[in-house]
């Protein structure tokens, strides 16, 4: 999910979107300048609810698998 070339990747977007490095810089880099910047960053957390499930439902065979091995 972490690769950038991967559709699930966005997914983990809203999450990462709230994530800072090490250093305290967001994870994602500056979001874009002006109102839909902001917009970006004040709405984002609506979004994880959804992605959470989506996300489970990813991982769940894999999951399921090694639990079976």
């Amino acid at each position: 999910m972490l690769d950038l070339s991967q559709i699930q990747h966005g997914l983990l977007l809203p999450i990462l979107l709230h994530c800072t490095d090490d250093i305290g810089r967001p994870m994602l880099g500056p979001t874009r300048p002006g109102p839909e910047g902001e917009a970006l960053l004040r709405n984002a957390y609506h979004d994880i609810p959804v992605v959470v499930p989506a996300i489970r439902e990813y991982w769940m065979p894999q999951r399921v698998k090694q639990c079976s091995n």
